[in-house]
């Protein structure tokens, strides 16, 4: 994955925002109240989530570009953000239903804005995120991420057979490496040490992923000699990282193996595949 590709999904990003505007547009009351894929969320909680999300999107992205220092959009530390992201949000949910959808766009017209301006030195530049300083070039796979599974999380809730978008799993897994070896630096873990092939289908990308003192990197050259391989099925793997599928449920429906080190394996999937 280069710097033109990470960049050349922001488009993405723009396509993704309005679809999702034109069809929370033709929402009722009903599809408002149905429950969501996360526990005790109905659609217009997600939503309304995507929305106050969008303020610290912006904030991060510009302070990182300009070179000012990593901050919140509000409140002085992670606690109070999150307090107040809450209170924003409990007051999109408290109006109309359509004032909720303009909130969702005049807020992600801001990120866009911010993402439009990225130009290839600004990727490795920092922002501030409740979980640890985070490079921009992941901001970007990240709004992505929550738009596409957000999304899905809205649609299963109506159709348990709903399927995120073709463009939004191929944009996403862009950023899967990366992604990974983040969630595999913050997270605990086993001391864990080896070379682990990631492998995809639908669509097919290859990269390897080097655990090593605590800490994972990867290179998106598949050759070499590795520990073990593990093949996956693009749109079950991302999944798998987000918590929105089981691993046994995966292994069952053939769409992923582990072959080779099954015992390395199972470490560093533990660690990597989220539990909702």
């Amino acid at each position: 994955m280069t710097p033109k590709e990470y960049l050349s999904r922001v488009p993405l990003v723009r396509s993704e925002t309005g679809r999702l505007a034109k069809f929370w547009r033709g929402f009722g009351d009903k599809e408002w109240a149905t429950p969501t894929f996360c526990p005790g969320w109905a659609a217009q909680d997600a939503v309304a989530h995507i929305t106050t999300g969008a303020d610290f999107y912006a904030n991060s992205i510009r302070r990182a570009v300009e070179g000012l220092p990593p901050e919140p959009p509000y409140g002085k530390d992670a606690k109070e953000f999150q307090a107040l992201r809450k209170e924003k949000g409990d007051k999109l949910l408290a109006g109309p239903r359509p004032a909720l959808v303009d909130a969702f766009e005049a807020s992600a017209r801001e990120v866009q804005g911010a993402l439009d301006a990225v130009r290839e030195g600004d990727l490795g530049k920092p922002g501030w995120h409740p979980r640890g300083l985070t490079p921009v070039d992941a901001w970007i796979g990240l709004r992505l991420v929550e738009l596409v599974v957000h999304d899905w999380d809205i649609r299963c809730g109506a159709d348990p057979k709903a399927r995120p978008t073709a463009p939004g799993v191929e944009g996403m897994l862009t950023f899967l490496p990366a992604t990974q070896c983040r969630h595999f630096n913050v997270r605990e873990k086993p001391a864990l040490s080896g070379r682990f092939l990631f492998r995809t289908t639908r669509p097919e990308r290859a990269w390897t992923m080097t655990a090593e003192g605590g800490k994972a990197s990867w290179r998106p050259d598949p050759a070499g000699a590795h520990d073990c391989a593990i093949t996956a099925d693009a749109e079950a793997l991302l999944f798998l990282n987000y918590g929105r599928l089981a691993r046994e449920e995966a292994e069952k429906a053939g769409k992923l193996k582990a072959e080779g080190g099954p015992a390395l394996a199972d470490e560093l999937l533990g660690v990597l595949f989220a539990k909702y």
